[in-house]
């Protein structure tokens, strides 16, 4: 048996733990986590729509960019200019900065014959200039994905210095930084900072919780020690292995911590009885009888919970699939390393300690086991009502991909993007990409024509677009009309690049001047199913308008991310079914019985149930992190059914008896589960006071299902047991 080999060879292998882990914080430190700061790390897929968007950003000028916002009192005074010129000046010596617009780059020739009609024209108004006059932006086009992500903390971090100058040298000022390029790094900083808070946090919680319940060093060491040494294992690995760490992965830290101490109770807390029911047996025999009892629920629960985080690897999104291979691993290390340093917990006992099982707790859980048994069918028709009531809430599950929502309403980012979205234009940003069937050159007036007719009559068809700029608008600067013939065009392109530059016209002519991009501005609010009917059906009017000629496709960054959200929906639900059929066969394999697996797995989905259907009443949206919640639920809720359901069955081969058994699982594993669900529930509790809402969306909605799932194990579960029998008519073993 693995009990007695684990027992026999202990010291080798906990001196085999001891040498691993060093290794393994060695490379961690020495290698370092790789720090994936790009929006690729973020939002990488294997889905057409990523390579869509991809070719965008390739093909044409990038379209991550950071604006300044200001609101002054005259936005063409020359105290206005002046603060331009200053930020201008500064941001344009960054070298991620790929080129600038703003009012001081706009020619001050240009500016003195056209006057104040060139504020009106639309490549300036809502972008550079507001219409109340009192508003002036400075657009800031990165080189994107080409620059790494370390630059890409550079940049922001000195994009932020220059708002902080700026703020000091202009005093009275409303000065704001905002976009994409910046927020994805907001994200960052504000998931490490709550990495670093909470996760101290936490570990505090756990401490007083692992002394509440022991009330010794020894089990406190171990499960503490286990869980460090696998998450800092994990961790190791994905050093090794140069995995970049990304805003998901960065929930691995105290997942594996809080799964493993988890875990660890379970061991604990049965040596504890085991040394109360024999405290004269040598601490080698006592490891044995501890190991025997408990490596096969441990093992059956990790292997549960690592198929629920592995299943979420099946994902196309390339940062989620690292999120789930590195939980498994963190997950297998420290099931090892469990099973291995459990000698230590009896090893560590004084001989003349006494059991320090406490009566209380067991007590009442005992009388809670004999109220259920009594009242079977009331537990059953609760948990049917409860579970119609959370269900009626599921068609009001919304889905959300506004990046700014994942922001607190008085973070700095949500008050950036509400001044930049109420006084100039939207941030959001959809991209139509033409091109001739052909594949010809598109550069022709009857092209440019046409696809300036197409952007405006799409602003005015949809209430969400709010601007539209295109090579037509390039082209018109300083000149009036928009030319007529293919020469005027031509004549026109070569002075917008002398005057603007490059830079600018790749915005909207590719290299080859084979496709053309409209820019549409679009504002957010709505849900992620009207942002994809309202790509497709912008899609098909610019089509219609440009004729049968030419092809359009729709994509930027506002309908991409919606596609990746629901992308990731359908691959939880997907993984889901991967989930729950495996979860079910290691319960059968483990139970030996197809009933009994099937009486378990009732209290493991209807948590997920519960949790959805709270999201639905409460109005929290499913996003890239709150879709995980499926298969991760599912892993870990079933792990205290199979403690529960292999200590009842244990007691019911011994007594033959179903309420004797009944109220020994309650008062041990019982006990046992309150404890993991303590620490499991607390540990994330902490996290919704995260002011990244992701997180905290996360942390509360994880531990609010594992308060489901407990009242399951301990309520629903039993009496579906004492109802349906599915052990079946028990055979007593004398001893």
């Amino acid at each position: 048996m693995l009990a007695d080999w684990i027992e026999r060879h202990c010291w080798r292998l906990v001196i085999g733990v001891a040498v691993v882990i060093p290794i393994a914080v060695g490379v961690l430190v020495t290698r370092g986590l790789r720090r994936d700061y790009t929006l690729e790390a973020f939002v990488a897929s294997d889905s057409d729509a990523y390579r869509e968007f991809r070719g965008l950003m390739e093909e044409f000028s990038s379209n991550e960019f950071a604006v300044y916002a200001m609101e002054t009192p005259d936005a063409t005074s020359d105290e206005t200019l002046a603060m331009v010129e200053w930020i201008v000046g500064r941001a344009r010596a960054l070298p991620a900065v790929g080129r600038t617009a703003s009012i001081a780059d706009v020619p001050e020739r240009l500016r003195f014959v056209l006057g104040d009609w060139i504020w009106k024209h639309p490549l300036f108004v809502d972008t550079l200039v507001g219409r109340d006059g009192k508003t002036v932006a400075v657009l800031l086009q990165m080189t994107g994905e080409g620059a790494t992500g370390a630059v890409r903390k550079e940049t922001v971090g000195a994009l932020k210095s220059i708002l902080v100058g700026a703020r000091e040298r202009f005093p009275g000022t409303t000065i704001y930084l905002a976009g994409p390029y910046v927020t994805l790094i907001d994200m960052y900083d504000y998931v490490d900072q709550d990495l670093i808070c909470f996760s101290g946090a936490a570990f505090a919680l756990i401490l007083l919780t692992l002394g509440i319940v022991f009330r010794r060093v020894g089990p406190v060491v171990y499960c503490v020690g286990v869980s460090m040494a696998a998450t800092a294992c994990a961790l190791g690995v994905a050093s090794a292995l140069d995995w970049p760490t990304t805003l998901v992965t960065q929930m691995v830290l105290i997942l594996v911590v809080v799964l493993s101490v988890a875990n660890c109770v379970h061991v604990g807390v049965a040596d504890d009885e085991v040394f109360a029911r024999t405290p004269f047996l040598d601490w080698r025999e006592r490891v044995r009888r501890v190991l025997r009892e408990m490596v096969a629920p441990c093992s059956a629960v990790m292997v549960t919970t690592m198929v629920g985080f592995g299943s979420v690897s099946i994902s196309g999104i390339t940062p989620v699939r690292m999120f789930g291979w590195i939980m498994v691993i963190g997950l297998g290390f420290a099931l090892v390393f469990s099973l291995i340093c459990a000698p230590l917990l009896a090893w560590s006992r004084a001989p003349s300690a006494t059991a320090r099982v406490g009566t209380f707790l067991p007590g009442r859980l005992q009388q809670l086991g004999v109220l259920v048994a009594r009242n079977r069918w009331r537990a059953i028709l609760g948990f049917a009502v409860g579970t119609g009531v959370f269900v009626m809430g599921l068609p009001w599950l919304g889905f959300e991909s506004d990046f700014v929502k994942n922001f607190r309403p008085e973070s700095e980012v949500r008050r950036s993007y509400e001044f930049i979205s109420s006084h100039l234009s939207p941030t959001g940003s959809m991209e139509v990409v033409v091109r001739r069937r052909d594949g010809g050159v598109i550069v022709t007036a009857d092209a440019v024509g046409r696809l300036r007719t197409a952007g405006l009559k799409v602003t005015e068809s949809f209430e969400q677009v709010r601007k539209v700029l295109g090579l037509a608008d390039v082209l018109t600067v300083g000149e009036g009309d928009r030319p007529t013939t293919d020469f005027g065009v031509r004549a026109r392109l070569a002075g917008a690049r002398s005057m603007f530059g490059d830079g600018a016209i790749r915005n909207f002519l590719n290299d080859d001047q084979t496709g053309l991009r409209l820019n549409f501005r679009v504002a957010e609010g709505v849900s992620v199913g009207e942002k994809q009917q309202l790509g497709i059906d912008v899609e098909a009017m610019v089509a219609d308008v440009m004729g049968e000629a030419y092809s359009a496709t729709v994509t930027g960054l506002y309908v991409f991310y919606s596609t990746l959200v629901c992308e990731l929906w359908r691959d939880q639900i997907r993984s889901l079914g991967v989930t729950v059929p495996a979860v079910l066969l290691v319960l059968v394999m483990m139970l030996r019985s197809v009933r009994v697996g099937l009486t378990a797995i009732v209290p493991t989905v209807l948590p997920i149930v519960f949790c959805l259907g709270a999201m639905a009443w409460v109005g929290i949206a499913v996003n890239m992190t709150t879709a995980m919640m499926l298969s991760v639920t599912t892993g870990i809720a079933v792990d205290d059914a199979i403690h529960y359901l292999w200590r009842f069955r244990r007691r019911l081969r011994e007594t033959g008896d179903y309420d004797a058994a009944l109220r020994d699982a309650h008062a041990s594993v019982g006990r046992a589960c309150v404890f993991t669900t303590v620490v499991i529930a607390g540990g994330f509790w902490i996290l919704t006071l995260s002011r990244f809402l992701p997180t905290a969306y996360f942390g509360g909605l994880l531990a609010f299902t594992m308060c489901c799932a407990l009242a399951g194990n301990l309520i629903l579960l039993p009496a579906l047991v004492m109802t349906f029998k599915p052990f079946g008519l028990p055979v007593t073993h004398k001893a």
